[in-house]
């Protein structure tokens, strides 16, 4: 059975290719548009899987979308109806871009005419969750902004079943409350959520927590938020009004306003207040479900710091590589399928490059811009310790290699590499490389058979989504102002290449750790061709890149 799943029109638009219950193909629209969690439909994605897989549109058999637009639109017209004249202009725009937007039509005019299934949300969410997990039973905690009606889910998983027990609807979300403090801080929603996460250990939060404290109310197993200060149901251009800022006592920051101590103090507050709402979920679910597994769904689930809580009521955790929206592309997908459970663990699904398309594309630039760089191809065993020695010599290296990751962290294949033992290393990767925000941290990739002796970790993190605390101090640049990390173990089965290259960087260092963070600069999405590696490669101040067994340097 050829499955193509799909997810759009919201943020990380996505297309994957399932076949008999493997996922064999995967990629982000961004990737291909440049346009950050680009929610169009992904059309690039889409046919990347089908050229990649030598698969037509025809052969598919089923097309699974990532959510139901029935249901959806039913929340649509319920909440613009409770505000019907602030939503006038939302509803017009709303009615005209639902028509575009229609699954059916839109693959039908691409000349699918095969069975469309759709999903509801937070199911994809459960199901790419669970499905991807090595568990046979297990709890299913699903957290979002909102998905049709849902914003957040529990569920109980066992064999190829997942039963929802209980849920919690639009408008009472706490992923939309972070992303409107996000906002309020001057950042971009969607987006900046991370920078959040980055700067709350500068601060203190009980200023805020009690004022965040405020909007909610709680039962024994739900809660529920005070729309006064939030625009979420009329708007989609601000996310708070005025009230929100007499609650906080404090005015909104404009993006190129200095960041202030309250600034650190409100995102410490922001995440303080989400690990107490998240805690509260957790415990439910551990009493809902009575598993000693979990596992973690929906865009919050990139929350690191709180992902590290559900230690607290269960002994071992889960959570998938992607679990936002792009995720659900596959989650949908996995759901529908009924044959034999498949081990679907693999990030790196996207699209990878041969040694033809290497020097195809240096020799392009070279005629372009000739005298400026030089490669030179070398085997794999001394390509690793010249790297490794680079490395070691505090060099930043771009590493392309193998298959790109689906998600949004690097782990291994579209990454931008440095030693960690330089503590002025983060900060230069930071002002010269990316061009962020200082405060922002880098992850430590590590040997997963050596990772405990580095990090307090209660079992192996592939995926870079858990933020654990740093026992040792040989690696500054490595750990943020908290002495936390959010790491990623890395296994010879998982990708033998960056395994091999972290043991030859232990020769060199000390520690078989690298800081890993994903090849992109400001305001970019990461790279995807070795055409467009060599383009930032030459805008940075990255000194050597890696294509394949390609060493590229500049003269």
């Amino acid at each position: 059975m050829i499955q193509l799943g799909i997810s759009a029109f919201y943020h990380d638009s996505a297309a994957c290719l399932v076949v008999d219950g493997k996922v064999v193909a995967a990629a982000e629209e961004e990737r291909f548009t440049g346009v950050k969690h680009d929610s169009s439909f992904p059309i690039n994605a889409l046919n990347w899987c089908l050229k990649y897989t030598r698969t037509t549109l025809k052969a598919v058999d089923q097309v699974c979308w990532y959510e139901d637009p029935k249901i959806k639109k039913d929340r649509v017209v319920k909440t613009f109806n409770k505000h019907f004249f602030k939503t006038l202009l939302l509803r017009y725009n709303y009615f005209k871009n639902y028509k575009k937007q229609d699954p059916k039509k839109i693959l039908r005019k691409g000349g699918f005419t095969g069975e469309i299934v759709y999903t509801d949300h937070h199911v994809s969410h459960a199901a790419f969750s669970y499905l991807t997990s090595p568990f046979n039973s297990a709890a299913v905690l699903t957290v979002d902004g909102v998905g049709e009606w849902e914003t957040t889910t529990i569920s109980r998983a066992r064999g190829n079943t997942i039963e929802k027990l209980q849920s919690i609807d639009f408008p009472n979300s706490l992923g939309l409350v972070y992303s409107t403090i996000t906002a309020y801080l001057g950042f971009k929603p969607n987006e900046g959520e991370y920078k959040i996460m980055g700067l709350a250990p500068y601060g203190n939060p009980n200023k805020f927590l009690g004022k965040l404290n405020s909007l909610v109310t709680h039962t024994s197993n739900k809660f529920y938020l005070s729309q006064k200060p939030f625009t979420w149901e009329y708007s989609d251009k601000i996310m708070f009004n005025k009230r929100l800022c007499h609650t906080l006592g404090l005015l909104p920051r404009l993006p190129e306003e200095p960041i202030t101590q309250e600034h650190k103090d409100l995102a410490a507050a922001l995440q303080k207040w989400y690990e107490e709402e998240f805690t509260r979920l957790l415990l439910t679910a551990k009493n809902a479900t009575k598993s000693n597994n979990i596992c973690l769904g929906g865009g919050c689930a990139y929350n690191g710091v709180a992902n590290a809580l559900a230690y607290k009521y269960f002994d071992k955790v889960h959570i998938p590589f992607a679990p936002s929206d792009a995720g659900s592309a596959i989650g949908a997908c996995l759901h529908h399928y009924k044959g034999k459970r498949k081990d679907n663990n693999d990030p790196y699904l996207g699209p990878d490059f041969k040694d033809v398309d290497i020097v195809k594309a240096v020799k392009e630039f070279e005629d372009e811009w000739p005298g400026f760089i030089r490669s030179f191809r070398l085997s794999e065993n001394l390509l690793l310790k010249k790297v490794a020695e680079m490395l070691g010599n505090q060099k930043i290296v771009g590493w392309f290699q193998g298959r790109m990751e689906f998600g949004a962290r690097a782990l291994g294949n579209r990454s931008i590499l440095a030693a960690p033992q330089d503590p002025k290393m983060r900060e230069k990767l930071n002002m010269v490389i990316k061009k962020r925000e200082g405060f922002r941290p880098f992850a430590p990739s590590v040997k997963a058979d050596e990772a405990h002796k580095y990090f307090d970790l209660k079992e192996e993190v592939p995926y870079m989504n858990m933020v654990v605390k740093a026992i040792t101090r040989k690696i500054p640049s490595a750990t943020h102002i908290d002495k936390s990390a959010r790491v990623q173990t890395v296994t010879e089965k998982q990708n033998s290449r960056y395994y091999l290259l972290l043991e030859e960087v232990k020769k060199k260092t000390g520690s078989p750790i690298l800081l890993n963070t994903s090849f992109n600069l400001k305001d970019e999405t990461i790279t995807l061709t070795p055409k467009q590696a060599l383009e930032r490669f030459m805008r940075s101040e990255i000194d050597f890149l890696i294509l394949n067994n390609y060493i590229i340097q500049k003269l």
